[in-house]
């Protein structure tokens, strides 16, 4: 069976010493917790409200070195912002994955749309919103980094069909 680039993502994220998730299962992060479940290896902590669960990313980060959280399209992403600007000003090393509406429907003004390149750009390091599984795994990879070596939240904005396609 070929890996899709959630499968991908998953093994990024633990390479790069994340533990567990904080996250808000739904729609377009669909794929991303399935990849979570299957792999085995990331304990996913679902919270009930995106906030709690970037705060509790920073936490992880403070205390392990690396923290992970995730959050959908439209009011996940807002949600996710209080924590984000928290651990980014306490230079907490953060990945976060905004999973967003499928590629088809951005820039038509989409239910619960979105720009994360757009939101998330004050609280964070480095964001980049990926339009193809390639771009994902080269998306994710230089996050990881951001994160690490500029010490603060990085954001890779994860449309729900490049997160469940093959690469």
């Amino acid at each position: 069976m070929s890996k899709n680039v959630s499968d991908h993502l998953v093994e990024m994220l633990v390479e790069s010493g994340v533990k567990r998730v904080y996250a808000v299962t739904g729609d377009s992060l669909n794929p991303v917790n399935d990849a979570v479940r299957r792999d085995g290896r990331l304990q996913w902590i679902h919270v009930r409200h995106e906030e709690a669960g970037a705060y509790a990313a920073s936490m992880e980060a403070e205390l392990n070195g690396i923290g992970c959280c995730m959050g959908s399209s439209g009011p996940g992403h807002v949600h996710l912002v209080n924590g984000l600007y928290d651990a980014n000003r306490a230079e907490n090393p953060v990945i976060a994955i905004a999973s967003t509406i499928h590629t088809e429907k951005m820039g038509l003004d989409n239910f619960q749309e979105t720009r994360p390149e757009a939101l998330f750009q004050d609280c964070s390091k480095y964001v980049f919103l990926a339009n193809t599984p390639k771009q994902a795994v080269n998306g994710l990879q230089t996050a990881i980094q951001h994160a690490i070596s500029k010490k603060g939240v990085a954001v890779l904005g994860l449309p729900g069909d490049v997160a469940s396609a093959s690469l």
